[in-house]
């Protein structure tokens, strides 16, 4: 490299290889300075405490502040109570009816198809017309009419 001094290279990496062989880590019996460094250097002996995990509590005056140091509050949640949820069987029976119909009558045909091969033709029928009977009782229970300004969500 054009104008790269080696001998001023190795006078720097020296004179940092003995800045470091002065510090409180390499003699930890020797006293530590108490101020940062004049040449704005940082406390030896809280880069010690820093590195081997003794950092003050936070909130204390000698603290390390960052962005993990942020506390959230707890919010005060005793006056609000939760309604009682309604229970299970609480809905429409025509409409749970109607939903067992149109889940459970394809559940049961596979199921049949597979075990009962000689399962009685009107079973098979059965089971068919209560799947359409509740398919169509579901459809005839959607909205008819539609909002303008509606998103589409039902509760």
């Amino acid at each position: 490299m054009p104008g790269h001094d080696q001998d001023r290279d190795d006078a720097v990496w020296q004179d940092l290889v003995a800045r470091l062989e002065e510090t409180d880590s390499a003699n930890p019996d020797g006293p530590a300075p108490e101020q940062p460094a004049a040449d704005g250097g940082t406390d030896p002996r809280r880069l010690r405490d820093v590195f081997e995990h003794r950092l003050p509590e936070l909130g204390s005056p000698g603290a390390p502040s960052g962005p993990r140091d942020y506390v959230v509050e707890e919010p005060d949640d005793e006056g609000y109570v939760p309604p009682e949820p309604e229970p299970l069987g609480a809905g429409e029976p025509l409409l749970v009816l109607a939903w067992i119909g149109a889940v459970g009558s394809p559940l049961g045909l596979l199921l049949t198809s597979m075990l009962w091969r000689g399962a009685p033709l009107a079973a098979v029928l059965g089971m068919v017309v209560l799947f359409v009977a509740s398919a169509v009782y579901l459809l005839f229970r959607l909205p008819k009419e539609r909002d303008g300004y509606d998103d589409g969500a039902r509760v």
